[in-house]
């Protein structure tokens, strides 16, 4: 049986709406972060839009997830690998505004973390 690893394992929406990418951005280690990028790559994931700038069902790419619980290693890697898939990075990652209508700044800053 042949499962397609891209819909089914590495773009699969959870009970929440959210995928192991999402969670992964901002409750996890970097390295889950990082298998997780390097299994995109093998099964040829639209890197940029299905991985980098996708949004969960409330509207919150791994960008805002990652500031919002203060992961900053996986800040970090996420603007890296967001210059190397070319994202426009001050309004797809700085300036792009969430569910709640608040850019990734406002989200850390609701928190009190400082960058």
């Amino acid at each position: 049986m042949q499962v397609n690893l891209k819909d089914y394992l590495l773009l699969a929406k959870g009970f929440y709406g959210l995928t192991a990418w999402d969670r992964a951005a901002g409750k996890c280690k970097i390295e889950n972060l990082d298998t997780l990028w390097g299994w995109g790559k093998e099964v040829q994931v639209n890197l940029k839009d299905d991985l980098l700038l996708a949004k969960s069902f409330d509207g919150l790419p791994a960008w805002d997830r990652a500031a919002w619980k203060w992961k900053k290693e996986n800040l970090d890697t996420l603007w890296c690998w967001g210059k190397g898939v070319q994202v426009n990075l001050k309004y797809d990652l700085l300036l792009a505004k969430g569910f709640y209508g608040l850019t990734v700044w406002e989200r850390a800053a609701e928190k009190c973390k400082r960058f």
